[in-house]
This record gives C-alpha cells, sequence and structure tokens, in this order.
C-alpha cells in the first residue's frame, strides 16, 4: 500500500531496502523460487494460462475473471509475515487475480469483467488445478400454450409423454447452445389441463454451461413454434439473472374463460344472478386440497374484480372472470369443499365445476 504510482515490484524493491536490516532471524530473503509464500507462482503463469485455455477450449465467451485458492497455511504465514510491518500488505490472492489476469487478458484476447463474467476461472495452487465456471445464458420471451396435457415444467414423476413447456423450448435451446441442462423460469404457472392463450406468459430459459453463447433467437423461436407441440414464444431477447427475479415477483391480474357446468340443468338467470353477487367480492381461499401437498397451508385474501356470463344454456355457462394474482378459478367456482368463501357454488346454491379453464389475459400495467 506504500508509494503512488509505483508497481508491486517497484514498492518491493524499496520496501526490502528500507527493512534488510531489521529483518527476524526466521525470515531470509532468497531464491522467489524458495519462498515460504508464493512458492514462485508468478514464475508460472504461463503454465497456468496454457492450462485455463485448455480447460476453456470449446466455450465462446467475451469476458472473464479469475479466482485463487491458497493452501491456508500459506495464508496464515503471510498474516504473521506482514503483522511484523504493521498489516500493511496486499494479499497474495488479490495480488495474483490481478497480475495473472492481465496476463491471461493478453493471452485470451478477452477482456476481464468483475461485475458479469461469463467465465470465471479458479486456480487452486494446492493442488494444482483450474476449473472453469461458465455463466448460465438467460434468454426471456413470452410463451402461449394450446394444450391441455402439458405441465409448465418437468416433473420428478413424469406421466404421459414427459413433455412441458420447459422440455419443448429447452431441447431446442440445447442444439443451438450445446448446453449440459436448461431450467424454465415462469411468471406464475397455470395447471396442466389450463391453456395459456391471449397476451401470453412471460418467461426466462437458463441454459446452463452452454458452450455456444451467441445464438441465433429467430432460430430458437422459429424451432419451438414449428415444432408442432402446442406451444409458441416470441419476443424473445437475451437476458440475465435479475429478469428471473424481475418476473418472480410480477403480481399481475388475470382474465380467464371458464366453462361451467352442473349436474342438474342449469338456471341462467340464477347463474347471472350469482355472478353480480360476485363481483367485487374478497374471497377466502384455504390452499386447495388439489395442492396442499405442495405448498403451504394458508388462507389468501383474493378479490374477484369483474365477472361476465358471455354465454349460458341448460347444460353449460361460459364466463369471462378477471381476479387478483394467485387466485384459484377452479376453487373459485367449486368452493373446495368449503375452503373458499364464497365461492360462485355457494352464491348459486348447487354444486358447479370446471369444465374448460384458459388463461386469456394477462393484465401487465404496461399493455
Amino acid at each position: 500500500m506504500e508509494g503512488h504510482g509505483l508497481t508491486n515490484i517497484q514498492r518491493g524493491e524499496a520496501f526490502i531496502t528500507s527493512i534488510e536490516k531489521k529483518l527476524p532471524e526466521n525470515v531470509k530473503l532468497g531464491n522467489e523460487k524458495e519462498c515460504s509464500i508464493c512458492h514462485g507462482i508468478f514464475l508460472d503463469m504461463e503454465r497456468y494460462a496454457q492450462m485455463c485455455m485448455q480447460e476453456s477450449s470449446g466455450f465462446e465467451f467475451l469476458t472473464f475473471l479469475v479466482g485463487s485458492v491458497f493452501p491456508q497455511e500459506d495464508l496464515d504465514y503471510e498474516r504473521e509475515f506482514q503483522s511484523i510491518f504493521g498489516d500493511h500488505g496486499e494479499s497474495i490472492k488479490k495480488e495474483f487475480n490481478r497480475e495473472f489476469g492481465k496476463f491471461l487478458s493478453i493471452k485470451l484476447q478477452k477482456e476481464v469483467s468483475f461485475k458479469e463474467p461469463e467465465i470465471t476461472f479458479l486456480i487452486n495452487t494446492k493442488y494444482d488445478s483450474v476449473n472453469v465456471q461458465v455463466k448460465s445464458l438467460f434468454i426471456s420471451g413470452i410463451y402461449k400454450k394450446y394444450r391441455r396435457d402439458i405441465p409448465q415444467t418437468r416433473w420428478i414423476h413424469k406421466t404421459g409423454n414427459g413433455e412441458s413447456i420447459e422440455s419443448i423450448i429447452g431441447s431446442s435451446l440445447t442444439e443451438l447452445s450445446d448446453c449440459t441442462n436448461y431450467y424454465l423460469h415462469g411468471a406464475g404457472r397455470e395447471d396442466v389441463d389450463v391453456r395459456m392463450l391471449g397476451n401470453g406468459r412471460e418467461f426466462v430459459i437458463e441454459a446452463e454451461r452452454p458452450c455456444k453463447r451467441n445464438i441465433d433467437l429467430k432460430v430458437l423461436q422459429d424451432t419451438v413454434n414449428n415444432s408442432g407441440k402446442g406451444v409458441e414464444i416470441m419476443d424473445l431477447s437475451l437476458s440475465d439473472i435479475s429478469e428471473v427475479r424481475k418476473i418472480k415477483g410480477e403480481k399481475y391480474s388475470k382474465t380467464y374463460r371458464v366453462v361451467v357446468g352442473c349436474s342438474e340443468p342449469i338456471d341462467c338467470t340464477k347463474l347471472e344472478n350469482a355472478i353480480k353477487e360476485m363481483i367485487g367480492k374478497v374471497i377466502y381461499q384455504r390452499t386447495p386440497l388439489r395442492v396442499s401437498g405442495s405448498r403451504s397451508d394458508l388462507v389468501r385474501e383474493r378479490t374477484v374484480q369483474d365477472i361476465r356470463l358471455n354465454h349460458c344454456d341448460v347444460s353449460s355457462g361460459e364466463l369471462e372472470v378477471t381476479a387478483e394474482s394467485g387466485t384459484y378459478i377452479k376453487e373459485l367456482v367449486n368452493g373446495d369443499n368449503g375452503r373458499t368463501v364464497p365461492s360462485l357454488s355457494s352464491v348459486y346454491g348447487s354444486d358447479l365445476r370446471v369444465i374448460e379453464l384458459d388463461v386469456v389475459r394477462i393484465n401487465r400495467s404496461d399493455e
């Protein structure tokens, strides 16, 4: 930390000259390779650079960062040595990361990035190894789902053909990026038997450890949309982890198309009156029985903002329901054995059931 405008080499030379005669008996000046702290590692940067280049071969990247691990006994000795002179020295880890980073930047012809490096080289000096950490590739977009038989994400216990929105998008992304795995992050989710229509749902697809980062997003979009698997994606753009946090925190109301039925002929006038009574209601929903095994048992307050009756006959009624984010629409209709209060069934006076359910609009504030 001494001196202004000097390199660490120049500082060191001046420092040694000034304290050489004051060194404790157990501290000797000698060959750099014999140093008890660095063991001559700064003479070995070319070899570590070759290791980094070999380990990163096959990965596309523009930016990188260097990290390091030194034996604890060496770091302890370094602190002991620095304490003799007032603890003003720079850690060998910081020195090595900076100096090797500059050296490697020239060798790789890549830029160092402290905020968002695409690759991080972790140099373990104890085991003489290099570990390459590759930043995930994030792509944001909108998806629509036209099928009633696939979930949003892959399940541990797969049913049917094992397809999901995640696997349909992720398999195409894997071919383009040569990644090792993929993960879909959605702004909420719809049930397996619910279609996602209208303006679609926001998502981020994450490619883990991609070899290729410079991929054509239009090719990805066209591959998914032309697959015939009932999923459409649009508005794709390169993103980052902050977008995942953003969409996970969004709480937009949603509008649904709901087809309801009853075990007896539907009284359309009675249904219409029940709908009018439900508009603007605050309802109390205990975690539905159908998801109680995977979610906390809570009672949530939700507002039913609007309900319209688009069609009604003795066999069914088609509703358009707009409700606060997090409202369980199926339970809003059927009451879930009294766990949703009030429900359309309780106000109507007979048990109603959902025959079909679609999300037709997510009411985003910017649309």
